[in-house]
């Protein structure tokens, strides 16, 4: 898998926005795994793999300049 994202170098930083009104997601299989993988590589994670109501497993991430993807897996519920 892999994801890039742009930079506008016009544009406040995204860590500076303080906006979330936006969610950019990442479909994976095995959610956990991946967190196992990258979080000992030192991953920014916001938060770990969580099972939500509207049947997500979603784990946050934060890139250096604070984008925030999320990398979630549907889930039978």
């Amino acid at each position: 898998m892999r994801f890039d994202l742009g930079e506008c170098r016009d544009a406040l930083p995204a860590h500076e926005l303080g906006d979330h009104s936006w969610v950019a997601r990442i479909f994976v299989e095995g959610v956990d795994a991946y967190h196992d993988e990258i979080a000992p590589k030192g991953a920014l994670i916001t938060s770990r793999p969580t099972t939500k109501p509207w049947g997500l497993r979603e784990m946050g991430v934060s890139t250096p300049d604070g984008h925030r993807p999320v990398f979630c897996e549907a889930v039978n519920r």
